[in-house]
């Protein structure tokens, strides 16, 4: 195998660990929080990440083939433990300097962590592929996870500068409604 084989499958192998996991990330920081309209959002992005694992899906067959994403699945799902993901994203907020309490910003935080590194790796997805099919939907899989991190972010300075939270989603990035 390549470098550039080994790479896509080490982001693969990141990606199904994130996407096996995220949904029941996202039920735990809906128990971190204690505001009911912080459970909404969490719970809402919780069923999102149901969605994403089919799109994803089709991303890792089309980069690595139907086989390899079977055994990479298998392997993947026999480790997937949503506490893994929380213990990491705990430790990397705390390296920024965050306290790691279990209150509504580090629910956020780590919330927003977790799709900045999906942001991330579908970008460095798509420097490993010139097909356009899978270009189209890695830049569909980055949009929705940027969305999902600018919501965050509103959120997390709706609570930082007056304590609101908006349990639904108040305005898009790209100006629609």
């Amino acid at each position: 195998m390549s470098h550039t084989d080994d790479r896509i499958i080490e982001l693969v192998r990141t990606a199904l660990d994130l996407e096996l996991g995220g949904e029941q990330f996202y039920r735990h920081l809906a128990g971190l929080t204690q505001n009911a309209s912080g459970k909404a959002m969490f719970l809402r992005l919780a069923e999102e990440e149901k969605s994403h694992v089919d799109e994803a899906r089709a991303l890792f067959v089309a980069l690595v083939g139907e086989e390899e994403l079977k055994r990479l699945s298998t392997h993947e799902a026999a480790q997937a433990n949503p506490s893994r993901i929380v213990a990491d994203l705990e430790a990397t907020i705390l390296q920024r300097g965050h306290a790691v309490v279990a209150d509504d910003t580090q629910a956020l935080r780590m919330a927003m962590e977790l799709e900045r590194r999906a942001i991330h790796m579908f970008q460095e997805m798509a420097n490993h592929t010139t097909d356009a099919a899978v270009l189209d939907l890695i830049g569909k899989l980055v949009k929705e996870e940027s969305f999902h991190y600018d919501s965050l972010q509103a959120q997390l300075d709706s609570v930082l500068n007056v304590g609101l939270w908006l349990d639904q989603p108040e305005f898009r990035m790209d100006g629609k409604y």
